[in-house]
This record gives C-alpha cells, structure tokens and sequence, in this order.
C-alpha cells in the first residue's frame, strides 16, 4: 500500500477510534489489580521496552531536566538505505545495563505523573476495538476499585485506552505526512528517526543501555 493510501486507512481508524464508547470497552476489560511488582519496567522478566512520542519525551525531559538523548534512543527495528543508514520510527525510553527502565528508582516509577500511555494503561491495549493484553500478575484477580492503581475503576482505564489508541493514529498519521526516505543522503552511519515531528539524523551506533 503506498503513503497515501496508509494515511487514508489510518484516518478511517482514527474516526472509529475516536467514536469508540467507553463503556462497551469498560465491559470488555478483563479483571485486573496492579501488584506493584513492577515487573512490567524490569528487564529480568520480559521485553519492557517503553515506546514514546515527541511529546511524551519532552513533557519527561521537563520534569526531570534530562536531554532528549538522556531520556530516549531510537528502536532497534529499521531498514537500511542505500547509503548505509539505519531508518527507525519510533523512540523508546532508555534502560540501566541490567535492562531495567532508567526511571524505575526504589521499585517506583520516578516519573509517575507524565509517565508514558503504555505504562498508564499497562497490560492493555486497544487493537481497533479489541481489547488485549500483555503478561502480568494483575490479570485474573478480582477487579479492585482502585483499578490500576489510580484510584479509578474499568470506566477510567476505558477513557485511556481509548485516548491511547487516538493518540498513536494521530501520530502515525503525521509521521506519513513528513516521511522522508532520502534524509540522510550523502552521508552514511546514520539513524534516521522519523517521527510526528519530521526526521532526526542521530549518530549511528549500536543500541546501547545507560
């Protein structure tokens, strides 16, 4: 399918998605209560790669002070062009040489209040209007009042789901309206990121921890 015709399915789903009720997703919520094991940012138990946005790595960058390059790397998935640079698009929060978020402090996230949608709404996530899930110890427990450990109930979690699924078409949608697949021609060694925002030329290397 070529980039306009991605774009016209993505803004397709983003109109479902955006009439999409809470309440049919509250219904369709498995019973869930967060342990606060913090499993879910530790490397020892799984993949726990945190993808982000733009904007979600400048509202972090704004509360703890750190630099993009500090608080997010480039995926690891990406073609490489012609001219040997790597293309990624997506971010993802760094992680400790033990692969463990570098914002998991204590066994707390130090980040809570603009903490990324996929850790708000963690284990779930919305796949056009099915609700699905990832492994964790929350699942299949009597569903608690204080849902997932927010102190709101399936109804919230539902909002956010929702908000979540608008959030990433929107975004997709708007990296396919700034992709460019020459950035970067004449050099070589580099990642090429596309985002929301456009493209970022970052030094080629290895995915590193830090």
């Amino acid at each position: 399918m070529s980039v306009e015709g991605e774009i016209r399915r993505f803004r397709k789903d983003l109109k479902r998605a955006q009439a999409t009720s809470p309440g049919d997703v509250a219904k369709r919520l498995p019973a869930f209560e967060c342990q606060r094991c913090a499993k879910c940012c530790r490397g020892a138990f799984g993949d726990n790669t945190v993808t982000v946005f733009p904007g979600e790595i400048r509202a972090i960058m704004a509360a703890t002070g750190r630099s993009w390059g500090e608080v997010a790397e480039p995926e690891e998935d990406g073609d490489v062009d012609r001219y040997g640079n790597r293309h990624a698009f997506e971010w993802a929060l760094r992680k400790k040489p033990d692969g463990d978020c570098i914002f998991l402090e204590g066994g707390r996230c130090a980040i809570y209040d603009v903490r990324p949608w996929i850790c708000r709404t963690y284990p779930f996530y919305l796949d056009e209007s099915r609700v699905g899930h990832g492994e964790c110890d929350g699942l299949c427990k009597d569903r608690s009042r204080d849902g997932p450990g927010r102190g709101e109930g399936p109804e919230a979690l539902a909002k956010e789901l929702i908000a979540r699924r608008v959030r990433e078409l929107e975004e997709s949608i708007a990296l396919l309206e700034r992709l460019d697949m020459e950035a970067g021609r004449g050099r070589s060694g580099l990642i090429v990121v596309h985002d929301s925002e456009g493209t970022r030329l970052v030094a080629g290397k290895r995915r590193g921890r830090t």
